[in-house]
């Protein structure tokens, strides 16, 4: 790919270093760029030390490799139509990730783009490039509910999307408060974040906020807030946008479970490296009011569900893909060892299979089932997703020990590639440990994939972020509760006992 000439652009809050000029795709990053516009003196704290480049850090710059595969992958002939769409009125191309859907072919367009994103990082990557924008479009989707406490939170938010579907970012979540004592009331929480000064052109940020994935790979993150809590001070009332790079934001990176020098024999998804998780540290960080979405604003603060139901069909779409890699791995591991015969093997494999039918099936349902809001944005059938998210939730832990049964000794008899390679170890192994038409290679280096999947500490990290990120069950059923229309069953019954 040939480098674009530079142009020059205006300054933006939210773009640290604008996309380069294209004349064929002016929209659209590629790998190299999305890596170059990391370099931008982004605080990160890693182990107590600052990392000066975040791409040069070895437990976060596979991630990032991971990621520039997916931005290139915008231009690959085979991928680009998944990736993105054309807008009607440019004829330019922009990343689906920016995409707000007015129709199902949108959604479908989405879609398309999660299978491609949950493919390349075998869906470990709870917030890829895709991601991002969901929160913002959900603000166009319910607007007729926003606007009646603001009036003008549309037109800042669909100054959002257009930046950031003009500069192709990558916007991580911004949403859990940090953990504190539960007896306080909110305003006794000095980490909560919340607005401290309030100016004309904009407003100042203290506190701190949790999780935050990708955030250190990512370009922005938006700022929501958890689902409702009793006494929230109108200062906590707050959706804004925020560069990785602000003045006084500070990320404190957890422990890395990904050395960023495995081996991509030893361990074929952990070399794909991880999302970074920490604790974000607003200390006075000024956002500009062009991109505070929302302040002081009730009904924002008390619609979190409703505002994530794009954000949840994503994920939950994202999990429904990851399901079918799921059933595959188990089926490989059937056929390596040759125990397909065997009838309880088969009820496993097939516990698996149901497992990723059924969540695959639901998401195919929440997009035929779609409907436009009252502003006119095309969502997904919500009970659908919502029963979709509490079924990959609940059962995810038992997949992920059907596929360790399965897998049985070859778990824990891996070998090393190094170890392996030693000439007086290879034709041993060769000739001891070969599977059902697979050799001996080929077998350890799937169960290399499987402990990756299902054992190691990254995959501890994954199974804890998906069930957080889906939400626990309990408020996936109470959500269920509320949502989910259930009168014409009632009807039925009433008409047929002849009652009122």
């Amino acid at each position: 790919m040939n480098p674009r000439p530079q142009r020059a652009m205006t300054s933006d809050f939210v773009v640290s270093k604008p996309l380069a000029a294209n004349s064929v795709e002016p929209n659209l990053r590629s790998g190299r760029e999305y890596k170059e516009s990391l370099r931008d003196a982004r605080s990160v704290i890693l182990k107590g030390k600052e990392v000066e480049d975040v791409t040069a850090e070895p437990t976060l710059m596979r991630g990032i490799e991971t990621i520039s595969a997916y931005y290139d992958a915008q231009f690959h002939p085979e991928t680009r139509d998944d990736l993105t769409s054309v807008d009607p009125k440019t004829g330019q191309r922009f990343s689906n990730a920016w995409l707000v859907p007015y129709n199902k072919e949108d959604l479908y367009a989405h879609e398309r783009t999660i299978r491609v994103s949950t493919a390349q990082t075998f869906g470990v990557f709870g917030r890829p490039p895709d991601y991002g924008s969901t929160k913002a479009i959900s603000f166009v989707a319910w607007n007729h509910l926003i606007s009646q406490g603001d009036p003008d939170a549309l037109a800042r938010i669909e100054n959002f999307l257009e930046v950031g579907r003009r500069n192709n970012l990558l916007s991580a979540d911004i949403v859990v408060d940090v953990q504190a004592n539960r007896k306080l009331a909110a305003n006794e929480m000095k980490g909560r974040l919340r607005v401290i000064e309030e100016r004309s052109d904009g407003v100042v940020l203290s506190g701190a906020k949790a999780g935050n994935s990708a955030f250190a790979q990512g370009n922005i993150g938006t700022i929501s807030m958890p689902p409702p809590a009793q006494n929230l001070p109108e200062e906590c009332m707050i959706w804004a946008a925020v560069p990785a790079n602000a003045k006084g934001l500070t990320l404190l990176l957890r422990e890395p479970l990904t050395s960023g020098r495995e081996d991509e024999d030893d361990h074929p998804l952990d070399s794909l490296g991880e999302e970074a998780d920490g604790i974000l540290v607003f200390d006075r960080v000024f956002i500009p009011s062009e991109y505070v979405f929302s302040y002081k604003n009730p009904v924002t603060s008390n619609i979190y569900n409703t505002l994530g139901q794009f954000a949840f069909w994503k994920i939950a779409t994202r999990l429904s893909y990851r399901a079918e890699i799921f059933a595959g791995a188990a089926q490989m591991i059937v056929n390596a060892l040759g125990t397909d015969h065997i009838p309880a093997v088969r009820a496993m494999v097939a516990e698996v299979i149901q497992y990723a039918a059924i969540l695959r099936g639901m998401m195919v349902a929440a997009v035929e089932q779609a409907k436009p809001t009252e502003s006119g944005v095309m969502l997904p059938n919500h009970t659908f997703v919502t029963a979709g998210r509490l079924h990959a939730i609940e059962h995810y832990p038992r997949i992920m020990q059907t596929l360790r049964e399965l897998s049985g000794q070859g778990l824990i008899s891996r070998v090393p590639r190094e170890t392996w390679e030693r000439p007086d170890v290879k034709a041993l192994l060769d000739e001891y440990l070969p599977g059902h038409a697979v050799s001996a290679w080929e077998k350890n280096k799937l169960f290399n994939l499987i402990w990756d999947m299902s054992c190691g500490p990254h995959a501890m990290r994954v199974a804890l972020f998906e069930n957080i990120n889906a939400t626990p069950a309990p408020a996936l059923r109470e959500e269920l509760y509320r949502s989910y229309d259930r009168s014409s069953g009632i009807t039925a019954i009433k008409k047929r006992l002849g009652i009122d």
